[in-house]
């Protein structure tokens, strides 16, 4: 078969080993730990690390990575260029993902900064690479829609995010003293992450969305003005959280944290009004209604509920927590990593369990109406996100939550395995038919 047609399967069956491994797996281990020793800073920070960028880049960024090769070239009614050129970033990521994990996990040990910054430099080759291929693509198309260049952005923000990624190792991992390790994760760890999760992931969803709900759902589609301020409102949000952020905590001028009112407000604003636009909530006709649209919908309403959580969080941090717990940091690490959960379970590993078991019997040539439901993996991810949240909040305020919020991890872990499954068994599937 056509190497262009199959290579999503080698990214995504690498994404999901990595999921199994550094990625849920390791991150269920770490909040039984964390439930274990009822704090957050029960365990040791660079497992954090490692676990987090083994998601982001390992996790999410392969399948944006196979999805990107396989799908976009499809939308845009073009080919692939230079598949195989496209096939070398699969190993160069990987390598440089189990470095850098390897280098967190040894770290202040010799050689560990030597390897951390050699794995990112593997990586801005791999995604460098990536971004080439896609843009060579474009090229080519005969097709570009407007929606195609929030997918753009998203390929800006991977990187960005990979040129930063061996600094922010550097400056994490590097702290000469207790005192420059808290300011450095406390100035820089946040606005890294929403280049990673908001700029990367949400930027390719919302891109994704307008091509696939439209097409294969039969919703409405966005209007261009609608898109406009998706691609130029929500980045500039993005942008102006990173350095109002960014100001604030390096210069001490509290003032800068104000402004990051305008990107809650922006990105709250953008999380309610876009299911609005596809009319997401609809009816949908019997033939297109299939296992994927629950996944997309639910998806979308954990993403206005991460949005609620972050617009909400400065009310909370000042008007419940200071003020019930009695303490002097307005910040509560519990609070902030529910929205953070929000956000990337609730919508941006929903979306990927819907637009893969959307994609893959699609690709493959099966029905994807014959194919199992995944009511049960459904239930079990909303329900560990919910578990997790909710649990994680409370221990704000309860310190017997911390019992409990260790099984949501792995509640999350078993609806995942359950959907590894059935997209491999998927994916043979379709080999199975090409050979007949």
């Amino acid at each position: 078969m056509n190497n262009n047609h199959t290579i999503h399967h080698y990214f995504f069956i690498s994404a999901l080993a990595t999921i199994f491994t550094l990625g849920c797996l390791w991150g269920a281990i770490n909040l039984l730990l964390i439930g274990f020793e009822e704090s957050f800073h029960g365990i040791d920070y660079s497992w954090v690390l490692a676990h987090g960028h083994a998601m982001v880049f390992g996790f999410v960024g392969l399948f944006i990575m196979g999805f990107s090769y396989r799908a976009l070239p499809h939308f845009m009614n073009t080919t692939l260029w230079k598949p195989l050129l496209a096939l070398l970033t699969l190993p160069l990521m990987i390598f440089g993902i189990l470095l850098q994990a390897f280098a967190h996990v040894i770290a202040p040990c010799p050689p560990y900064l030597f390897l951390g910054v050699s794995a990112g430099i593997l990586q801005i080759v791999a995604v460098v690479i990536f971004a080439l291929v896609i843009a060579q693509t474009m090229r080519n198309a005969t097709v570009i829609s407007n929606s195609g260049k929030l997918s753009v952005a998203a390929l800006g923000w991977f990187l960005i995010a990979a040129i930063l990624n061996p600094v922010i190792f550097w400056l994490f991992e590097s702290a000469s003293t207790q005192e420059e390790f808290l300011f450095n994760v406390s100035s820089f760890n946040i606005p890294y992450r929403d280049i990673q999760t908001l700029g990367i992931a949400v930027m390719m969803i919302l891109g994704v969305s307008m091509h696939i709900l439209p097409h294969a759902y039969g919703f409405r589609e966005p209007s261009k003005r609608w898109i406009k301020f998706l691609l130029w409102g929500v980045n500039s949000a993005i942008l102006l959280g990173i350095i109002s952020f960014t100001s604030g905590m390096t210069t001490g001028v509290h003032w800068w944290h104000a402004v990051n009112g305008i990107t809650y407000i922006i990105l709250l604003i953008a999380a309610i009004g876009t299911p609005i636009q596809f009319r997401l909530f609809s009816k949908v006709q019997s033939d297109r209604n299939d296992r994927s649209l629950k996944f997309i919908r639910a998806a979308y309403i954990w993403f206005i509920v991460a949005m609620l959580l972050l617009a909400f969080g400065p009310y909370y941090m000042f008007g419940i927590y200071l003020p019930i717990t009695g303490g002097d940091n307005p910040f509560s690490h519990a609070y902030f990593g529910a929205y953070r959960h929000a956000l990337t379970v609730g919508f941006i590993l929903m979306m990927i369990v819907a637009v893969s078991s959307k994609i893959i019997p699609g690709f493959a040539g099966l029905d994807i109406r014959k194919t199992n439901s995944l009511w049960i993996v459904f239930i079990l991810l909303n329900l560990g996100n919910t578990w997790r949240i909710t649990s994680q909040i409370l221990t704000d305020f309860y310190p017997e939550a911390f019992k409990f919020i260790g099984v949501s991890g792995f509640i999350e872990l078993t609806a995942l395995g359950l959907w590894g499954y059935d997209l491999i068994r998927n994916i043979q599937a379709g080999k199975r038919i090409q050979k007949k």
